[in-house]
């Protein structure tokens, strides 16, 4: 329980991914870096769940697979919502990001969701990522009210024209003014909460946007953020990954993903549900996480047979993480 609030603590306040690659850049500290992530590894229930409130979105972004293929669209019910946050308060503190392949400011009950996972349990950390296009500051106050804990709102470029070409919406100037609105919303409120993010995923024909994406941001209140576009496990062709040396993916350890529909996934890139492990409305989360379906998808990725899983042959998204394994552990 100690080692859960800990976890928590860290998840709300510090930003995973920049002391990840900071980590990992001396030997030695990467060592030790290792030791520790793997013992945040909990075998019983996820230590981090993608809840999907909602796969509905209003933007037609070329690089989400939803504009490749066909994704099953509505919103999570709320006794499926409860019964996942009902079940983890069970063990302890835990974190959980309420979006998949939907915008999760479109879900009519999530401020409510938001309200119910810190009911739950305070130490619970909640994580919403979004367009920004609805941000109002209706909505922006009614976050902050229920203390979400990180915001992160993404961007594919600080360009206009080229924003407008990629999302097929032209608002970035009103999402630019909505996270202004919302720092102002937090220093009126007074709150800590939430952690605002500006992200922008990166991709081959904008890299040199990242630059101007940065100064645009610095000094503004926001932890800005650059996040290297993956494939969604190969369906698109516009990934940016750099690392071409494959190492075991973090989510079948970390970061499991529930569909609207009740459906539990290994990864939150799975959208055809090719890595199913059961559905929440049948089995518990425990019973589909200590599986033998879950410890099989473990064993091949120690193995480096990625090729016998569907959705992780051609996948890149394991590189938004370092390793956590050691080669011995691989072997």
């Amino acid at each position: 329980m100690i080692k859960s609030k800990i976890i928590s603590w860290l998840m709300s306040r510090l930003d995973i991914g920049k002391l990840d690659k900071m980590f990992v850049r001396v030997p030695i500290v990467k060592i030790v870096y290792k030791f520790l992530i793997q013992r945040t590894i909990n075998y019983d229930f996820p230590t981090h769940i993608f809840v999907e409130s909602t796969s509905v979105c209003n933007f037609r972004c070329k690089m989400c697979p939803r504009t490749e293929g066909d994704i099953l669209v509505g919103n999570m019910d709320f006794a499926i919502f409860k019964k996942v946050i009902d079940e983890a308060g069970q063990y302890g503190p835990r974190s959980f990001s309420l979006y998949l392949f939907g915008e999760p400011l479109l879900a009519p009950q999530i401020i409510e969701m938001v309200k119910y996972i810190k009911q739950s349990n305070p130490d619970n950390v909640v994580v919403i990522t979004t367009n920004g296009s609805l941000l109002t500051k209706e909505k922006s106050e009614a976050l902050v009210d229920s203390q979400v804990d990180k915001l992160a709102v993404s961007f594919v470029s600080p360009n206009k024209e080229t924003y407008l070409e990629k999302t097929g919406i032209d608002k970035l100037e009103q999402v630019e003014k909505n996270i202004e609105q919302l720092i102002a919303v937090k220093n009126e409120k007074k709150s800590a909460k939430p952690l605002i993010f500006a992200r922008m995923i990166v991709g081959h024909d904008t890299a040199k946007q990242a630059g101007e994406f940065v100064k645009k941001w610095k000094g503004k209140k926001v932890a800005v953020e650059l996040r290297d576009m993956h494939n969604y496990g190969g369906h698109i062709q516009e990934s940016y990954v750099k690392n071409t040396r494959r190492y075991p993916c973090y989510h079948p350890w970390l970061a499991p993903a529930i569909h609207w529909n009740g459906d539990f996934t290994i990864c939150c890139t799975d959208y055809e549900r090719k890595t199913l492990l059961g559905n929440i409305k049948e089995k518990t989360i425990h019973e589909m996480w200590t599986g033998e379906k879950i410890k099989n998808y473990r064993k091949l990725h120690l193995q480096g047979k990625y090729s016998q899983i569907s959705p992780c042959s051609n996948c890149d998204v394991w590189n938004i993480y370092s390793d956590l394994f050691f080669n011995w552990q691989k072997r």
